[in-house]
């Protein structure tokens, strides 16, 4: 009876042994998913506050505030010369290009570049291009400038002067046929608010043959019906026409 009571009581403990097991790997697993859970509401609802963040931010004027009333000229001729000679690059190869943003404002405005501003902006059709975009990097680096194509669908292009000025190239595509344009790159991905809203326009806009416009001594391609486009950029306050701020 002995032995008996000896191996019921040493299958019962290696029963009690097993469930404090289970239950343990239960509680582990019940706690590992609720940290995971955790974790990826955090990431939505950072993600979500994000584009909200974005998307309230922009404007076309955002980019003014603390800038100064008026680029020295030296410095606005630098970049005057460095927009031409990426018009050149993009016309001898063959690109679908257009001004864009706070640059076709000033072209609309003034013909030339705002006086506060300090880059010049452009789009290009990519379902256009006959050339790889790293072809157009190369030739733009034939030019003794510095370009660089990022993953976020920029080329940007500096001037190697001391004010290393800089031309902001944005690609778009019409990627869901709709007839649509938008902005390529990953960031669409990340800020898909942002960028469905403020970065996306009706193709019929820069269907060739573009429009042209006076900008910087020349006369360039830009979107059809003027500021027509700016109301897909900036649909809340396109209209308005601000200086930095204490100019």
């Amino acid at each position: 009876k002995a032995v008996v009571s000896t191996q019921s009581g040493h299958y019962g403990r290696g029963i009690l042994s097993q469930q404090s097991a289970k239950r343990k790997i239960w509680h582990y697993l019940k706690m590992w998913f609720g940290a995971w859970w955790k974790i990826v509401l955090w990431i939505v609802w950072f993600f979500c506050q994000f584009n909200y963040f974005n998307y309230n931010w922009e404007q076309w004027y955002g980019y003014t505030k603390g800038a100064r009333c008026s680029v020295p000229e030296d410095e606005m001729e630098d970049l005057r010369i460095l927009g031409r000679t990426v018009q050149d690059v993009l016309e001898s190869a063959g690109v679908t290009y257009f001004l864009l943003y706070g640059s076709l404002w000033g072209a609309l405005r003034i013909g030339d570049i705002l006086p506060w501003d300090n880059d010049i902006d452009m789009g290009i059709n990519k379902d256009d291009m006959k050339v790889p975009i790293d072809d157009v990097v190369t030739a733009l680096q034939a030019k003794d400038l510095s370009a660089r194509y990022n993953t976020n669908g920029v080329i940007n292009v500096f001037s190697k002067s001391k004010f290393q000025s800089r031309v902001d190239i944005m690609l778009f595509s019409d990627w869901y046929g709709t007839g649509t344009m938008h902005r390529i790159g990953w960031e669409t991905y990340i800020f898909p608010l942002y960028y469905r809203t403020q970065h996306s326009f009706p193709y019929r806009l820069i269907k060739r043959p573009l429009d042209t416009i006076d900008f910087i001594g020349r006369k360039w391609p830009a979107p059809h019906e003027g500021k027509e486009i700016m109301k897909y950029h900036y649909p809340r306050d396109y209209w308005k026409e601000t200086k930095p701020e204490g100019c």
